[in-house]
């Protein structure tokens, strides 16, 4: 079994969101696993504006399986998130009472759409703790050129029931690839 690590970190207006992949594969070389923060435009519904919108994708190129894979992000900040979650999306939110950090990610429903046929209704799809969402998965079968995301939005946190950021985090993930 190989093991590959990869790290990397984006500032918000609440803190840094560090983000780590621990792949696992009997397949994998070293270079076939990457990192890639993506800044970018979402598509939103008219009217609504978010900041910021940060996607991190990882990237496994070639046809592999899986043993293990953690994919997780993590917000430095004295804050507890929230869970915001919606069809297709597992989401949480931070907020100071001026400023929004929303992240979200496919849920176990949309990475089975996605990639069917490989196990993802029967996972739970994002493990969240009070500054952390971690998505978790094991024993995947053999998946060509395989990809997983979280988006980071932020906003003003002026208005309540706003819900641009929930919006901005809930991307498909084709859209996110083409960025």
């Amino acid at each position: 079994m190989v093991e590959i690590v990869k790290q990397t970190a984006v500032e918000t207006e609440l803190g840094g969101v560090a983000a780590s992949a621990q792949v696992v594969s009997p397949d994998l070389v070293e270079k076939a696993v990457s990192l890639k923060v993506v800044p970018f435009k979402p598509k939103l519904p008219p009217g609504m504006s978010v900041r910021a919108c940060t996607a991190i994708l990882l990237l496994i190129d070639g046809s592999v399986e899986i043993e293990r894979l953690s994919f997780g992000v993590t917000l430095d900040s004295d804050l507890e998130g929230s869970r915001a979650t919606g069809e297709r999306l597992d989401a949480q939110e931070w907020s100071d009472g001026a400023n929004l950090v929303m992240i979200g990610a496919e849920d176990g429903e949309a990475l089975d759409l996605r990639l069917p046929n490989s196990g993802f209704d029967r996972v739970p799809g994002v493990i969240y703790t009070a500054d952390a969402m971690t998505l978790e998965l094991s024993g995947l079968p053999k998946l060509d050129n395989p990809s997983f995301h979280f988006v980071i939005a932020e906003k003003e946190d002026r208005d309540p029931v706003d819900a641009s950021a929930w919006f901005a985090v809930d991307q498909d993930h084709r859209f996110l690839l083409g960025q």
